[in-house]
């Protein structure tokens, strides 16, 4: 603290002296929009390698009714058993509302989020792990396609 002479009295009095605090930086929507989009973009391109099928695009780039409906990924050819949704988050998808809010319901949708942690003092943000969310429904009938693919 420092000290000084009131100007119109013989007192001194004490002036507090703040510590300067680390601005905190929100992260633009902008910046948000970059991220998801370029991650639609990357699991386009692995779902096309996969699949074999250039029929599989972004629903941002092909189809606006698609991507109204919240359907990131947009299969031309059908060869896909699910729609999808993608995250790119540091918080848990609401799975619920997702699926509420979901305009198609023909397939099963398959939420893939990959995890979003702060490193380094709170500024880089890096991926901790990808995962797919699915209904148990969908899961069961993946499980019975490989076990029959896998029989002895």
């Amino acid at each position: 603290m420092a000290k000084r002479k009131r100007e119109e009295s013989a007192e001194w009095v004490e002036d507090k002296v703040e510590e300067a605090t680390p601005i905190k930086k929100k992260r633009s929507g902008s910046y948000s929009k970059a991220k998801g989009s370029a991650y639609e973009r990357q699991i386009v391109n692995e779902l096309k390698e996969l699949t074999g099928s250039n029929e599989i695009s972004t629903s941002r780039a092909s189809s606006k009714k698609l991507d109204d409906m919240k359907i990131d990924i947009n299969d031309e050819s059908g060869k896909l058993p699910c729609y999808f949704q993608l995250k790119k988050t540091q918080t848990t998808p609401s799975v619920k509302k997702i699926n509420d809010d979901v305009g198609k319901i023909d397939k099963p949708l398959c939420i893939l989020w990959n995890i979003q942690e702060k490193k380094e003092g709170n500024v880089n943000i890096t991926s901790n792990g990808e995962y797919a969310i699915i209904p148990k429904s969908f899961f069961y009938t993946l499980l019975e396609s490989y076990l029959k693919e896998n029989e002895e």
